[in-house]
């Protein structure tokens, strides 16, 4: 939600506790709107809606956790999710490609775990195991609700070539998922070479690699 939503959302929020009876405070807007603004506010509608029709937890008022979960899912459901969007791409786009998703979280795992050239290089024997460590790595910060800076995207082999070798042209990156999110994650991004140095250092050694083997080939 953006901020010039705040006052429909407690107006909203108003008109759920009189439903059930409660009374709305600032406090409680205060902790509704921080844990709910990521969201767009037809969808925290739709969620209040949904919880009032439930036959288990509807007769009670929501509480933020009820709403999140309605939106959201558990934080297992939602790492699931995220890895099956990296997994599409790893095989729709591969390393070569830079690539934004449309959920900056994903950058925040993926550079935690190496980068997104070393995902993609990586033996299809080790992808289940890369699976765990996102999905766990990814449900830790939506279960505390934190988001670190982000790169804007994650480097494939094209652009960490051109960085290394002091060209300037930047590589526009795939986007991954909804369009207009993806763009968001760009353009909110931390553009930080600490945050892409994994990739650049993957990627000059297989860059010395393939050097090293034409050298080689060329003396025989």
């Amino acid at each position: 939600m953006q901020p010039t939503d705040r006052q429909p959302f407690a107006e909203l929020l108003a008109e759920v506790m009189t439903y059930y009876r409660q009374a709305c405070v600032p406090f409680v807007i205060d902790v509704f709107w921080n844990g709910l603004r990521m969201h767009e506010f037809e969808d925290v509608k739709r969620a209040f809606s949904l919880h009032a029709r439930d036959p288990d937890r509807g007769q009670f008022p929501p509480r933020l956790a009820d709403i999140t979960r309605l939106l959201e899912g558990s934080t297992q459901t939602q790492g699931m999710r995220a890895w099956a969007k990296v997994e599409r791409a790893v095989k729709s786009v591969g390393a070569y490609r830079s690539v934004s998703f449309d959920d900056p979280l994903i950058h925040v795992v993926l550079v935690e775990m190496g980068g997104w050239v070393p995902l993609c290089r990586c033996a299809a024997e080790d992808l289940p195991f890369k699976a765990r460590e996102f999905e766990r790595r990814y449900a830790a910060y939506r279960l505390r609700r934190e988001l670190p800076a982000f790169p804007p995207r994650l480097i494939g082999e094209s652009e960490a070539e051109n960085n290394l070798s002091g060209r300037e042209y930047q590589v526009r990156p795939v986007l991954i998922g909804d369009t207009e999110k993806a763009v968001r994650v760009i353009e909110q991004g931390s553009d930080s070479a600490t945050l892409r140095i994994t990739d650049a250092k993957y990627v000059a050694g297989h860059l010395l690699a393939r050097i090293s083997h034409d050298r080689r080939e060329d003396a025989a």
